[in-house]
């Protein structure tokens, strides 16, 4: 259910405002109306500050913690956050120079080991050594004959020499010729000795930052996470106060906020004892601001995380969220189907549980679907691929009635689809009579009449109930009464010809739309099919590739288990939960007359407060 929101206006008197915004954030439960959309500089500084804080905590999450005596210095979340981006700039660097020196040392490969230094001796000496290189193929022999040259190593299709010429003048003629097809090439002035102590020294140094980094993880997120809620609490009283009007020239400052009608009493009597005058009002019917705050039991409350994924209703219709959530529970388990894969997500959820408190709710969640799905697989007869109907099982022989063949899971898809878009239509009379009114929702009843009351005549014909004569008159009837809701009484305020005119253009909707609503829940037959398929494929592939050894056989035949099985109840998982997904926010949303467009409630509150909503 949506908790009702009311509108409050606060006037307080310029000199005690600071003390006042203390106050209802301590008290937390105040929504600040968000009349100015436009944050000032200082605060966009602070969003992109927040989001730089958001994904350092990220990056620290995703990086395995070193455990170590070895404390950081870091004494605060804003040291830490600076001293990440240090690493990070340090790593850069030390990337791009290792990137460098990888790039100097293969130049210097094919040339070996030598010594600097004794080249520099050597041009002192008037002797210059110039480094060439060129394809073996066009190596000339007769090079050698014309010039002082020395073949240093053939390597990756080149020939590597090196030509000695002398620099004094009396031999100037000789000296610094060019040899034709061949290329000088220019080396980096190091040894490869030299260029390897340095790249070790930079991996050395790349390997402590990479420590140092995981020791952060380790001890600092929480450093992080304080420094982040402080970034947030600097924009919410920032936000506070551009939110702030001032009347009476300034002497009196108007603040306007969003309290849940579970939350105000608090509220009340602070204001009332230090004498502040406000009012409290519910929201008018035009009224588009008002934050959303969810309350429901336990079992709806879980499936909240799944409604937030399309969007939260606005603050006049009904909360969906109670009402898809058997929906689809059902239609998890319709669509995995398996009672080994079943047992496989609870026991996992029940793990991950232990191992991420954080999780809880989600992995509760989780285990409610994978019960949904062992009662699917026990009325399919479906365990981990095996076909439990068609198996010889002396045990399972008289619970074998009570299980559903294809043919069953077939119409059984098509009337929980019809089911639940009939559900969905009864609530949308709820929304709309609660939105606009009980006349509005007339049409809509018409449909229900039309549908339910067809339906019903058609099964009381076919079951002998009713004959023939009597079936004709009731079929009459509920055409008749239908006809006049759904083209008649359509809108209260339209003339009948517009009503009939746009009655008609409905009935051509609703005629076409109704037919593919009812038909997309044979998706839900179609998933489970194949996960039951792909299931008996591996059993069956496990059975034929083991080798018929005694050790290596059932050895073999696990493996091969283990990892189809896996495969399976991942792919056949993820369409179990996207389907019913679409489902819900395409079909039952659609017949239910959902809105939406609703903005979650945020109180102006400390570090903790948000943290415990």
């Amino acid at each position: 259910m949506i908790v009702p929101m009311y509108k409050y206006s606060f006037l307080v008197f310029h000199s005690g405002y600071q003390d006042f915004l203390k106050d209802i954030r301590k008290i937390g439960v105040v929504h600040i109306n968000d009349k100015i959309k436009e944050p000032t500089p200082e605060m966009q500084d602070l969003f992109r500050h927040l989001t730089e804080v958001s994904k350092a905590i990220q990056k620290l999450e995703m990086i395995e913690p070193e455990a170590t005596e070895k404390k950081p210095e870091l004494k605060t979340g804003e040291a830490v956050f600076n001293r990440l981006k240090e690493i990070e700039k340090e790593g850069e660097h030390n990337h791009h120079q290792m990137q460098q020196l990888e790039k100097e040392r293969k130049q210097l490969v094919p040339w070996g080991d030598f010594d600097w230094k004794m080249i520099e001796k050597l041009q002192k000496q008037g002797v210059e050594i110039r480094f060439m290189s060129c394809p073996i193929r066009k190596f000339e022999p007769e090079w050698e004959e014309d010039f002082y040259i020395k073949v240093i190593k053939d390597w990756e299709g080149y020939r590597y020499f090196v030509k000695l010429e002398k620099t004094d003048k009396e031999n100037e003629e000789n000296g610094f010729e060019e040899i034709s097809g061949a290329d000088e090439l220019i080396l980096p002035n190091h040894s490869i000795s030299q260029l390897d102590a340095e790249i070790k020294k930079l991996k050395t140094e790349a390997d402590e930052l990479r420590h140092e980094l995981h020791r952060i993880a380790y001890f600092c997120i929480p450093l992080l996470e304080e420094y982040y809620q402080a970034i947030e609490q600097q924009l919410s009283e920032k936000n506070a106060l551009l939110q702030t009007s001032e009347e009476v020239e300034g002497k009196v400052k108007m603040l306007e906020g969003w309290v849940p009608e579970t939350k105000k009493e608090e509220l009340d009597n602070y204001l009332e004892e230090n004498k502040i005058l406000y009012t409290a009002d519910q929201p008018s019917d035009d009224e588009e601001k008002v934050p959303i705050l969810l309350k429901n039991n336990r079992f709806a409350k879980l499936y909240e995380i799944i409604g937030k994924l399309y969007e939260l209703p606005n603050h006049k219709e009904l909360d969906l969220v109670p009402f898809f959530a058997p929906f689809y529970m059902m239609f998890f388990g319709f669509s995995l189907g398996d009672a080994g894969y079943g047992l496989v997500i609870i026991g996992l959820a029940e793990y991950m549980k232990r191992k991420m408190p954080n999780l809880r709710s989600v992995m509760k969640l989780a285990q409610l679907l994978g019960l949904a799905t062992v009662i699917f697989g026990i009325l399919t007869g479906t365990f981990f691929g095996i076909d439990l109907i068609n198996s010889q099982i002396p045990w399972l022989e008289n619970i074998k009635e009570y299980m559903v063949d294809t043919d069953e899971l077939f119409n059984l898809a098509i009337i929980l689809g019809v089911i639940q878009i009939l559900f969905g239509m009864v609530l949308k009379v709820i929304n709309i009579s609660r939105v606009k009114g009980f006349m509005y929702s007339l049409s809509t009843i018409g449909w229900l009449i039309l549908i339910i009351g067809l339906g019903a005549v058609i099964g009381l014909k076919t079951v002998g109930t009713l004959d023939e004569q009597t079936a004709s008159v009731a079929q009459y009837v509920v055409l008749g009464v239908a006809g006049v809701f759904i083209l008649v009484l359509n809108n209260p305020k339209r003339n009948i010809l517009m009503n009939i005119g746009a009655g008609l253009w409905d009935v051509y909707n609703m005629a076409t739309s109704l037919l593919g609503d009812i038909l997309s829940y044979i998706r839900l037959f179609a998933l489970g099919v194949s996960s039951a398929i792909l299931g008996m494929v591996f059993n069956n592939m496990a059975m034929s590739m083991k080798p018929d050894n005694v050790i290596f056989g059932p050895l073999v035949m696990i493996i091969i288990l283990v990892i189809g099985h896996g495969i399976t109840i991942f792919m056949s998982g993820l369409g179990a939960f996207v389907h019913p997904i679409r489902l819900t926010f395409v079909e039952f949303y659609k017949n239910a007359g959902f809105t939406g467009g609703g903005k979650p409630y945020k109180p102006f509150a400390e570090p903790a407060s948000k943290i415990s909503e």
